[in-house]
């Protein structure tokens, strides 16, 4: 994921967390909050209960993945809080999960989203 669509700095972290819209499922809570930019930017908190550095990096890994393959309109910020057992997920699983919150949140439309497994490319 490019620089430019990483969310960093705990001041836009804080602003998200108390200004945000916010929904989740069993894997994952997503909290959104517009921003001015052409682009969207993201953030992953992975808790050390999910699991040591090793896990915690591999789901990281995985869930930038998932959001560059999305076709996600620009003018966000999101940040991706993972919950227990979102380690144990498989990346299909996490695939869907990130990708019903989107729709959820209305960030992607549902006829917009086609799956597309780990090192394919569209």
């Amino acid at each position: 994921m490019q620089q430019r669509f990483r969310l960093t700095g705990k001041q836009r972290f804080s602003q998200i967390h108390q200004e945000g819209r916010s929904i989740a499922n069993n894997l994952l809570v997503l909290r959104v909050l517009p921003n001015d930019l052409a682009w969207s930017r993201f953030g992953f908190v992975i808790s050390k209960r999910i699991g040591n550095a090793v896990v915690r990096n591999r789901m990281k890994r995985r869930l930038r993945e998932v959001i560059r393959q999305a076709p996600v309109p620009g003018g966000w910020d999101a940040i991706f809080i993972a919950r227990r057992g979102s380690s144990l997920a498989s990346y299909p699983q996490l695939q869907s999960s990130v990708l019903n919150l989107l729709q959820r949140t209305r960030l992607i439309t549902p006829g917009s989203v086609a799956q597309v497994s780990p090192g394919q490319s569209r």
